[in-house]
């Protein structure tokens, strides 16, 4: 979708959206209109009742002869122009009453009372968020679901303002879009190996990107990742980038890790059928790890951030780990492998423990579609978050509440560390009993985790969505991209 920028309207035809404050007079092109027709678009709104609160929608086609050949206004609450959530709300809402009525092209008024250009931003950024569609696999087009927008010109006093807040939004858009793309492949093409190359695509934007090979993971000794890849014809790899925006310091101030099972069958714990074809997205924390990456480079933040994916496929074969092996991890820690549908925490297990080692964060936090236990515990509308240090917990919390990618507080102190407790091994990697199975994963998670702040989020009931939502086609969400983004900008910039 092309966007154009312009402080006067050029065209005197197509469709014109506007968005009406309660306090402000017509925009003069709408006066015009108005003028030229007898009054009309006064009279439509006193006829039709519309307010200018909670979105409302008044379409008209307009006489013969206007400066437009249809016009839409959108009601704008005065209030609420500077709450993200709304705008986003307000961009997102006219992106599907567009696609509703197959507009292809559209002139867009935004002029707000003392606006700084971030609330017409912010309202851009969420039109193009409900924009996305993945079709690229229909060869009948007629049954794809389109999306019908192909130019957006926006017109307002505050154009240069508005630019310089849509370079960071449009970044972050392509940051969601990467990571909604990767989620909704099929996994056979998106085997270990293809991931890691759309991972190296990202040299061309300025990150440094390398690649580690089998090979390279048993010199390592990561023993942990390895045994879940030993049932796959997939070999398995890890992904590292790196941006430096920040030369003049050599700490990493944030390390994003990434969970990349590219197919889950669960391995020789193997899961029921029903469903399986969804787990193509349980390297949904890899895909986030990779958009965020995106996003922060082509923004260029000041900020020094790492991201690190462990790219495997768990398969069922005659070479398969078994429920009962133990493994040596990294970090020199052992775990007795109880379900081999457990298999992401050995993955991150390994990743983590060599993201620290390497980068050295001030900050981590790891991604993963760890857990089921997590939609059963709070749903599919928010993340389960677990973290050793509570300022960053809250932080974190509140950046979800403020971009709409919402955050649970939840458990993770050392009385739940019996619960993994093993009789031949350091550990094993579920937990003893039927409840609390995310906490399990977590505590699992902190074991390799050194004197470092962080946070680990279980994506798993966010990652794909079963219906459209809010600026969220159906499909892969992109959730996190957002939220991460957010909280690297208000702590570096």
């Amino acid at each position: 979708m092309k966007i154009n920028f312009a402080t006067t309207i050029k065209r005197d035809k197509g469709v014109l959206i506007y968005m009406c404050l309660k306090n402000k007079k017509l925009h003069t092109h709408l006066d015009e209109i108005n003028k030229n027709n007898k009054n009309y678009l006064n009279k439509a709104i006193k006829v039709s009742g519309f307010n200018y609160k909670d979105n409302n929608c008044l379409d008209l086609i307009l006489p013969k002869g206007s400066n437009a050949d249809r016009i839409i206004l959108i009601g704008i609450d005065d209030s609420k122009v500077k709450d993200e959530k709304y705008m986003n709300k307000i961009g997102s809402s006219i992106a599907t009453q567009l696609n509703a009525k197959r507009i292809k092209e559209v002139d867009l008024i935004c002029e707000f009372i003392g606006s700084d250009g971030k609330e017409e931003a912010m309202l851009l950024y969420g039109l193009c968020l409900n924009t996305y569609r993945f079709n690229k696999y229909f060869s009948d087009k007629k049954k794809m679901r389109l999306n019908y927008i192909d130019k957006v010109n926006l017109f307002s006093k505050n154009i240069n303002k508005i630019k310089n807040y849509w370079k960071r939004y449009s970044a972050i858009t392509e940051g969601v879009f990467l990571t909604r793309n990767l989620v909704s492949e099929p996994a056979n093409n998106l085997t270990p190996l293809l991931l890691s190359k759309e991972a190296v695509k990202l040299k061309k934007i300025g990150l440094k990107v390398e690649q580690l090979d089998e090979k390279k993971l048993k010199s390592l000794k990561m023993g942990a990742l390895l045994g879940v890849a030993q049932g796959s014809e997939n070999k398995p790899f890890v992904v590292t980038l790196e941006w430096r925006g920040n030369k003049n310091k050599k700490d990493t101030d944030f390390t994003f890790v990434g969970k990349g099972v590219t197919f889950d069958t669960g391995g020789i714990s193997i899961k029921p059928s029903g469903g399986m074809e969804e787990m193509k997205y349980d390297m949904g924390g890899a895909a986030v790890v990779l958009g965020l990456m995106k996003a922060l480079a082509l923004r260029k933040t000041k900020a020094n951030v790492s991201g690190i994916v462990g790219l495997v496929e768990n398969m069922p074969s005659g070479k398969a780990q078994r429920p009962g092996d133990v493994v040596k991890s990294m970090s020199g820690q052992t775990i007795e492998v109880i379900n081999t549908d457990a298999e992401g925490r050995l993955v991150l297990a390994d990743i983590l423990w060599y993201a620290q080692k390497r980068f050295k964060p001030k900050k981590i936090i790891d991604l993963a579609t760890l857990t089921g236990a997590i939609i059963v515990s709070i749903g599919q509308d928010k993340a389960g978050m677990f973290s050793n240090d509570k300022k960053f917990a809250k932080n974190v919390t509140e950046i979800g509440e403020q971009v709409g990618e919402q955050v649970w507080n939840m458990p993770v102190d050392d009385s739940y560390e019996k619960d993994i407790g093993s009789d031949i091994a350091d550990m094993k990697n579920v937990g003893s009993g039927r409840g609390a199975g995310s906490t399990a994963g977590a505590i699992f998670l902190k074991r390799f985790i050194k004197d470092t702040s962080w946070m680990h989020l279980d994506i798993a009931g966010v990652t794909w969505a079963k219906y459209d939502k809010p600026m969220i086609p159906k499909g892969g969400t992109g959730f996190g991209v957002r939220l991460l983004d957010e909280l690297v900008y208000k702590e570096l910039k």
